[in-house]
């Protein structure tokens, strides 16, 4: 049986995981997933917790849109649990490995698998939990599938939301109750407390839900010592199975307030808003109706097959009295919990995401009706080799062949298809589409971020409801499609479809073969001495494998995408070129904030070195915090790489360019069809440079006079990087003339190298406009080619006015140019 059992659950996840990816779209819907991702990345490939990648999602609209919260020193940190993205490291890193052998996989689309994995060993758990509750195999499988395809749990297998984790953490604590109970095993409550723990750290909240299990597992075991129904365990053993259950709890806490500590210098700072108007300040009815009942986001209606559940549940009580009590008691206070909360809605998302954890619990029910009606099968096949367990002496459960219980499980199986396609419904076409299509038909009023809510929240709005607006969205299905393996480029009538076939002939080979494995296991599952003759070594691997090499398939292709960019092209191209020349004392900065998750799929696997990056937004310098940080780059880093998406040079809405043009010194500035890319050096290797003195004119043929007072450049360069340069100068006399600078790397034989040209302050400032007889400075960069050998350069710096045919201007002494002194270059260390 344990042979059967093992084939059974990995054919159930293979087969689960199979799906997930073929219903994957491959990217984020909504900024929470962004939110978590950016520090499952920092974590994988900084040791760090910060989401500075996403940092202009501070500065947005809505409340619900600020993710995070800022640090003491600037940092951004996520207000999400962080167990979600720790949790999700290891799967981060397994695919960094294969994402740096240049395979073309990337490392954003492959990540966005791992909600699928989760799911399936939560319905894999859900299968176990049902056969410690008495039910067979059959009946095990069959409620794990209801729930991996028939409820909201599979959109949200394709999420990076934290909620697929909590179903799984409560899942566990649930059933390793069950199984302390059944074996009186002090390490079953260990695993309680771990799962509890888990859910601690995945979503604060859910600490009332740990409260819940506690007792419900004390008042169970008092109820049955009394009653004498099981062995009677005494006070000590007791309490070190409370004792194994409180210390994962309790080391989560630690863990989390350590955490806190870290983010925030306050272990009980959360990163939530509670001052901007966050916290549980809604009205109970009006959150109880939109999760439970609104056309808009209740759970009846995103999941029908619920409606079944609640159905039989009675049915379940009269089996299993106490579960079904817990079950309750777990659904009322989360429910009653974000019912009150402030956005219970969970802002774009398909259906009640918060209510995604008691998706498991709420199938767990349906265990009696599927239980008859696998009975019914048997029956007709002649087979009677099945047996509830969990039923007591005293259960008054009606006969498997009742009427009431044949219309219930008809009923099951109508809710069960109904809700299978509207999940289907949900995983097809993008649901975010019709959540903005939905804003223009109930307008929000945006002066006041705090009003923002949910439309369609009355039952005569039931047509505008997602549920049937996905089917809308259907009459356009390629634009609408949320499938990664299909997509449509241009507009109607001329719309480019693309499929990517090698995706759909595998996945759909593999899920044929999955299911031909699943109708064998139900065959040798009634016999279970046939198992050995056909459940081998080389079924197992093959069950294993058709996943694996889906999942390849998928990622492999699905990097095709035309939201990531074209390799070679644009913001892949600047990418490349970062990744080729990166060193581990650069940081990379950008406002590019549409275009995030270009560098989250790409930057990981093109870079051998992980650099820390910023993303910010054109106004970011006016808050502080940006400032702490860029502040701390310039004396932390000698490189900073900066990206802008259609930005003009020199905008004024852009605030950072305009900073670092202040601050750093610019060596390179270059477009990228729509995308720039600027390479600043930073002040760093000229600490300890002193000063030295030139104090050489250079006049112009339309009476322009400058003085190069002094400079500061290093004395020792390296290949490939920028060369700060200080230039002290004076204008001796207004002029109306717009001169340039050009600075210069020259050879031994007085050949350019490398120079950069620029007007005042990085073309800030233009000279007809500078103060004259004041001391002023330019800040030039040179960037020391890659192929420069080692040697003996000069540096020389110089002015050209352009209006003047391009005439430099001169020296007394004759030359068109100032010497700024000698540099070694050299390799880099």
């Amino acid at each position: 049986m344990q042979r059967i059992r093992i084939f059974g659950l990995l054919l159930l996840m293979a087969l689960l995981i199979t799906i997930y990816t073929l219903s994957s779209s491959g990217r984020f819907h909504i900024i929470d997933e962004v939110s978590l991702f950016a520090v499952t990345e920092s974590q994988a490939l900084r040791s760090a917790v910060d989401t500075n990648a996403i940092a202009w999602t501070q500065w947005v609209n809505s409340p619900g849109e600020v993710l995070g919260a800022f640090g003491p020193n600037g940092d951004v940190y996520s207000k999400k649990g962080p167990a979600p993205a720790f949790l999700a490291v290891p799967w981060y890193l397994l695919l960094h490995v294969i994402t740096e052998l240049n395979v073309g996989i990337g490392q954003l689309q492959a990540t966005l698998l791992w909600n699928g994995i989760v799911t399936a060993v939560t319905a894999a758990l859900l299968w176990l939990t049902a056969q410690r509750l008495g039910y067979s195999e059959r009946t095990g499988m069959a409620l794990s599938l209801l729930f991996g395809l028939a409820t909201i749990a599979w959109p949200y297998a394709n999420q990076f939301f934290g909620e697929p984790l909590s179903a799984l953490s409560l899942l566990l604590v649930f059933y390793a109750m069950l199984s302390w109970r059944a074996t009186r095993r002090w390490w079953w409550m260990a695993v309680a407390g771990g799962g509890a723990g888990l859910a601690l750290a995945a979503v604060t909240a859910h600490a009332l839900l740990i409260v819940v299990f506690a007792g419900w597992w004390l008042v169970d075991w008092l109820l049955r010592r009394r009653r004498s129904v099981d062995e009677v365990v005494d006070i000590r053993q007791w309490a070190i199975a409370a004792a194994a259950f409180a210390a994962p709890i309790v080391a989560a806490g630690a863990l989390l307030m350590l955490y806190n500590f870290v983010r925030f210098g306050n272990p009980f700072d959360t990163g939530y808003h509670f001052d901007a108007g966050e916290g549980f300040t809604n009205p109970l009815l009006s959150g109880l109706w939109g999760l439970l009942i609104s056309p808009y986001r209740g759970v009846f209606w995103h999941t029908p097959l619920f409606i079944a559940s609640l159905a039989a549940f009675a049915l379940f009580v009269r089996r299993h009295r106490s579960e079904g009590v817990l079950i309750a008691l777990l659904s009322t206070v989360l429910i009653v919990t974000y019912s009150l909360w402030w956005m219970w809605w969970g802002g774009f998302a398909w259906g009640p995401r918060f209510l995604v954890p008691l998706t498991p619990f709420w199938v767990l029910p349906l265990a009696p009706v599927v239980e008859t009606l696998v009975r019914q099968r048997q029956a007709k096949n002649g087979d009677w080799r099945l047996e509830i367990r969990s039923q007591t002496p005293n259960s008054n459960a009606q006969s498997p062949f009742s009427p009431t219980l044949r219309i219930l499980t008809w009923f099951t199986a109508a809710m069960a298809l109904i809700s299978f396609i509207v999940q289907l419904g949900a995983v097809s076409v993008n649901f975010v589409n019709y959540e903005i299509l939905l804003r223009s038909l109930y307008p929000t009023d945006w002066s006041d971020p705090l009003l923002y809510g949910p439309p369609a929240q009355s039952l005569a709005d039931f047509m505008n409801s997602p549920v049937i607006g996905q089917f809308k969205l259907m009459r356009e299905f390629i634009v609408n499609s949320d499938l990664a393996w299909l997509w449509g480029t241009g507009e109607p009538p001329d719309l480019q479809v693309t499929v990517l076939w090698l995706v759909v002939l595998i996945g759909g080979a593999a899920v044929v073969t999955l299911i031909g494995g699943l109708i064998l296991w139900w065959r040798v599952s009634a016999a279970p001495e046939q198992a050995f003759g056909v459940i081998g070594a080389p079924t197992l691997a093959l069950v294993v494998l058709a996943p694996a090499l889906v999942i390849a398939t998928w990622t492999g292709e699905v990097a095709r995408q035309p939201g990531y960019g074209a390799e070679g092209v644009g913001y892949r191209a600047i990418i490349t070129d970062i990744c080729r020349n990166v060193t581990e004392s650069d940081a990379f900065v950008n406002v590019a904030p549409t275009d995030y998750h270009i560098v989250m799929n790409w930057m990981p696997g093109e870079c051998k070195i992980d650099i820390p990056t910023f993303g910010y937004a054109l106004n970011s310098m006016n808050y502080p915090e940006t400032g702490q940080v860029l502040n701390r780059l310039l004396v932390a880093r000698d490189r900073i790489w900066f990206v802008t998406s259609g930005v003009q040079p020199n905008d004024p809405d852009n605030t950072l360019e305009r900073w670092l043009a202040d601050h750093a010194y610019k060596a390179i500035d270059i477009w990228y069809d729509n995308y720039r890319l600027l390479q600043y050096a930073t002040g760093v290797r000229l600490s300890g440079v002193e000063e030295r003195s030139i104090n050489k004119a250079l006049l112009g043929r339309r009476a322009e006079q400058v003085t190069i007072v002094s400079v500061r450049a290093p004395s020792i360069a390296a290949v490939g990087k920028p060369i700060p340069i200080d230039i002290q100068y004076r204008l001796e006399a207004p002029t109306d003339q717009n001169l340039r600078w050009f600075v210069q790397l020259l050879s031994g034989q007085n050949i350019p190298l490398a120079q950069l040209d620029t007007a005042p302050n990085d073309n800030y400032a233009i000279f007809s406009e500078l103060p004259a007889r004041e001391l002023l400075t330019e800040r030039a960069g040179v960037l020391v080619p890659e192929n420069t050998p080692e040697g003996d350069y000069l540096l020389i710096a110089g002015l050209y006015n352009p209006d003047d045919e391009g005439a430099r201007l001169i020296t007394i002494d004759g030359p068109d140019f100032v010497s700024l002194g000698p540099v070694r270059v050299v390799k880099q260390q």
